[in-house]
């Protein structure tokens, strides 16, 4: 009883300072609670996907990122082994481990963050030996005008994305070594 004559005795103002604070103290407390109670039936943040075997769990479409069922996620690889240019192309070529339903690659200049160019001829998809878990990429050059000309002493980076059985999609991305046609 002298609690709620307490409460009754604030002047308005501080009855609504009193009432935010009762209410953020409830949150806290159910959101403590709620973790005493998830580490209790042996639930953590060693669960997570993005933690498991340092394996990237992309948010968005880039090569350092997936995310599904981290069971299915454990045997799910997609990683390139080489990448080089060829006399007027750039050969990738790599491997996965488990349920690939196919592959997509890009070019890149610059990083492996970099800039797509539309040097190379996007119609020469990747080719996939499901037998050997391996794949290769060719890029060629793109016929007619191309805004974007190779640089012969500039980087060039190759990226792929494996898209898997369960919505899962891995990727990888490597340097392509040696020295780019010259235009």
């Amino acid at each position: 009883m002298r609690l709620v004559d307490w409460y009754l005795g604030l002047a308005l103002g501080q009855k609504i300072v009193v009432g935010i604070a009762v209410f953020v103290l409830v949150l806290v407390l159910t959101y403590l609670a709620s973790i005493v109670i998830l580490l209790a039936a042996g639930v953590g943040p060693e669960d997570s996907p993005s933690q498991q075997d340092g394996a990237p769990v992309p948010a968005s479409p880039t090569p350092s990122s997936s995310a599904s069922a981290s069971s299915s996620f454990d045997n799910t690889v997609l990683k390139m082994e080489r990448a080089r240019w060829e006399g007027d192309k750039a050969v990738v070529e790599g491997t996965w481990q488990g349920d690939l339903s196919s592959v997509h690659c890009d070019l890149l200049e610059g990083s492996n963050a970099g800039q797509a160019i539309d040097w190379w001829d996007r119609s020469v998809a990747a080719q996939m030996s499901f037998s050997g878990r391996t794949f290769s990429q060719e890029f060629v050059r793109a016929k007619g005008d191309v805004e974007d000309p190779i640089d012969p002493k500039g980087e060039y980076w190759a990226t792929c994305w494996g898209q898997f059985s369960e919505g899962l999609a891995t990727g990888d991305d490597i340097l392509v070594k040696g020295t780019p046609p010259a235009e």
